[in-house]
């Protein structure tokens, strides 16, 4: 099978063909050139049904005149994806910023902070005002927090038994207690949480990125921002996307006082309510990356050498840090 064999008959449902095909990010993601421009290629594996959703609401938003998309590229049956074999595609039109994205906090995040903000006010939608569509969610994220204090406490068994401790394990057991109180703190914030808005009826869903990062915004010259990537995108409540913001943004080196400018910023155009921010509140205050990093190491499936599990650890502890002084400074 010759390369690309299973990227060109793709295009015959586009009534185009491609004259050329180069991968861009092995091994889903791909640049076609054809006689009507160059596009991006991907192979996903979202459900189909649910990037005919997606795609329809930006099929919306775009006629609306909201440019704060790239937009899926339909094929000549008006489906936003092609079937082949066992795999699923789609293509966007390629956009040159594509391979020169800027990742300082302030030059992605504020125009990316916009778009959310927009995104999720205008595909706010009150016939999905139901209680019961957030409470899974809930109690999906609780489990999943519970399951990661069980692994924490068994992995500090592991760290404390051991005659000749590693590095990764002097930091780990030194910052234990602290991230176990962090822990709990926020798993006690979404419990009340959910206990107070067990029968509200009135929590509003909104089209949610579900990836939000540079390597998912594009910006021009004049600081306007279009999201790409909408594999991950369902209703949800919106601060679910504004907590994958912020961890982002504070993985990149954000600080505070910006993580505070970007949320007045946001708040301008989609101003959230009182329980809509208690619950982001809680969904920051968890250590998830520091739990995942002790899951791996412990987990006996990672190949980190010593020197990188350590730093990244050390990293992750810093950045947890200053995300949550602002989150108590900011809330």
């Amino acid at each position: 099978m010759k390369r690309f064999d299973d990227i060109f008959p793709l295009f015959q449902e586009y009534d185009m063909f491609a004259q050329k095909i180069e991968m861009v990010k092995s091994p889903n993601v791909y640049r076609a050139v054809t006689p009507y421009g160059d596009f991006a290629c991907k192979r996903t594996r979202t459900d189909p049904q649910r990037l005919h959703a997606v795609s329809g609401v930006l099929r919306q938003l775009e006629r609306r005149g909201w440019e704060g998309a790239v937009p899926f590229f339909y094929t000549k049956y008006d489906e936003p994806y092609v079937k082949y074999g066992k795999d699923t595609y789609y293509l966007t039109e390629w956009h040159p910023g594509t391979t020169r994205r800027q990742y300082q906090p302030l030059a992605w995040a504020q125009p990316a902070v916009e778009r959310l903000a927009e995104l999720h006010h205008l595909t706010q939608n009150y016939r999905f005002d139901d209680p019961r569509q957030v409470e899974p969610l809930i109690d999906t994220m609780l489990k999943r927090w519970d399951g990661f204090l069980l692994q924490m406490d068994k992995a500090a068994e592991i760290a404390g038994e051991r005659l000749y401790p590693s590095p990764f394990d002097i930091v780990f057991l030194a910052n234990q207690a602290f991230v176990r109180e962090t822990a709990q703190t926020a798993i006690r914030q979404l419990q009340e949480w959910r206990e107070r808005h067990r029968t509200y009826a009135h929590f509003r869903l909104s089209l949610i990125h579900g990836s939000p990062q540079p390597a998912h915004v594009l910006t021009d010259r004049h600081g306007k921002a279009r999201l790409l990537n909408f594999d991950r995108a369902v209703f949800d409540t919106p601060t679910r996307d504004l907590a994958l913001f912020y961890r982002t943004y504070f993985y990149l080196a954000g600080d505070e006082a910006g993580a505070s400018q970007l949320f007045r910023r946001y708040m301008e155009i989609f101003p959230l309510r009182s329980e809509e921010t208690n619950l982001l509140v809680a969904f920051l205050t968890y250590p998830e990356r520091i739990m995942r990093d002790i899951a791996i190491y412990y987990g006996g499936k990672n190949e980190w050498s010593e020197l990188y599990a350590v730093k990244r650890l050390e990293k992750d502890m810093d950045r947890l840090l200053r995300l949550n002084r602002w989150v108590q400074q900011a809330f």
